[in-house]
């Protein structure tokens, strides 16, 4: 604006060198009449080009849609002190999918408050406590925490250690059933993601029979579904080799994290929680 000011306030002294011009000339007064009027035609188109240009240029920006994600389970989901979990890996894919995200809860740390030792530095919050069971108290606090953050999604990994400590599928799907239904009613929009229990690898029955028991009836969960909140089972079991398990045969390796990560991405794009453009 103030260089359009300067040029504004040349154009008195201009005009008035143009007129003592043109009466000292043998030029007539409409001669001059017209220079002055070419003269403040020009200037103000100056004015004007310099106004215009002085304006920072028209900018249309749209922001990324930023998705909400809660991990919600047992250890599997919280991971352990010097090991990894599925989270770092997932964290990662998503960055390099271009996704904007944010993982949410009320937990960051492993038990005991000690570090992870995932490769890369990643979004630590979470919603998973080792030992988690269907309709404990644990459950009681996840759902405190949908109801306070209401995110976009929640991944869910629970009802192993209910199998592993009473061997009863079937009360485990319930529980986890009421847990699902209660989760829809303090937010009634929130996607869930609730995959079977992965590998197991001890022959007694909770893991022979058990663990499959559970698996068929999570996977009849997608009932559960509604207009607003889509309940979509993800195969964690199917596929997946026990040579990718820990020594203690109930958690996995880093790599076996990684593949537990890899089919949470795939449900996120089938869900159409987000969208990689592949």
């Amino acid at each position: 604006m103030m260089r359009t000011l300067s040029l504004l306030s040349i154009v008195p002294l201009t005009v008035a060198v143009l007129l003592l011009a043109a009466s000292c000339s043998s030029g007539t007064t409409d001669t001059t009449a017209t220079t002055i009027d070419e003269v403040a035609t020009s200037t103000s188109s100056i004015a004007t080009t310099t106004t215009t240009t002085s304006q920072p240029p028209e900018t249309t920006t749209t922001a990324a849609l930023l998705v909400t994600i809660m991990h919600v389970g047992d250890g599997v989901t919280e991971g352990d002190q010097n090991r990894s979990t599925y989270r770092c890996f997932l964290d990662t894919m998503l960055h390099d999918a271009g996704v904007a995200f944010d993982f949410v809860g009320s937990r960051q740390k492993p038990g005991y408050g000690f570090e992870y030792t995932c490769p890369t530095d990643f979004d630590q919050d979470h919603d998973a406590w080792n030992g988690a069971i269907a309709g404990g108290m644990e459950t009681e606090k996840m759902t405190e925490s949908v109801e306070a953050l209401q995110p976009d999604v929640a991944l869910i990994h629970l009802g192993g250690d209910d199998v592993w400590r009473q061997n009863d599928p079937v009360g485990a799907a319930e529980r986890l059933k009421l847990f699902i239904t209660g989760l829809q009613a303090v937010s009634p929009d929130t996607t869930l993601l609730v995959s079977s229990m992965i590998p197991c690898n001890t022959p007694l029955p909770w893991c022979t029979e058990g663990y499959p028991a559970l698996n068929d009836l999570i996977a009849s969960f997608g009932s559960l579904s509604t207009d607003e909140s889509i309940v979509m089972f993800v195969d964690m079991t199917t596929g997946i080799s026990v040579d990718l398990l820990r020594s203690n045969n109930l958690e996995f390796t880093d790599a076996g994290d990684e593949v537990m990560a890899g089919r949470w991405m795939a449900a996120l794009e089938e869900s159409r929680v987000i969208s990689t453009g592949s």
